[in-house]
């Protein structure tokens, strides 16, 4: 208990980002997993509401965490200052984790240039596309590879560790 009290004393306060929470995961829970972990104090905490392609809830948040002196805490903060990602299980037995990111502010961040993001909207993009490629509407290019019967009729799923997509090479 001693111990505990100074652990909430230490001055090394991180700024972190998870880009993917649960819908069913709150604030309360965020903040009683790192106390939990002994981890830190969580000080702060910005949640931000989406939907994904599925139509379902997630979150992504950005946190300050007052660190504890802890190893699990030196670890994680040594970890993420050397711009690494850290998975941490906050669920064991559901096997869930959240995946952490070091939070650099955007005035902060280098530029992407290798970015996979269209920098114009979609429609702007394919109209240049076309009138450089002398395309019509009508001869857009379709993609007809039969990608089911290439994994041999199994569907692919990303917890399956058995899958092997090469395997029928």
């Amino acid at each position: 208990m001693f111990a505990r009290f100074f652990n909430h004393l230490s001055p090394n306060v991180i700024k972190i980002y998870i880009p993917r929470i649960l819908g069913s995961v709150t604030q309360k829970t965020i903040c009683h997993t790192f106390e939990r972990l002994n981890i830190g104090k969580v000080s702060y905490v910005d949640m931000h509401r989406k939907r994904n392609e599925n139509n379902r809830i997630y979150y992504f948040a950005f946190l300050d965490i007052e660190l504890y002196d802890t190893p699990v805490a030196n670890n994680l903060c040594k970890t993420l200052a050397a711009n690494e990602l850290v998975k941490l299980v906050y669920d064991e037995e559901a096997a869930q984790y959240w995946e952490i990111k070091k939070h650099i502010p955007r005035t902060e961040r280098q530029p992407n240039i290798a970015s996979s993001v269209m920098p114009v909207l979609y429609e702007t993009f394919m109209q240049k596309f076309d009138e450089h490629h002398n395309i019509e509407i009508d001869d857009t290019i379709i993609d007809v590879f039969d990608y089911e019967s290439y994994i041999l009729g199994r569907a692919y799923n990303m917890w399956d560790d058995n899958f092997n997509l090469l395997s029928g090479i």
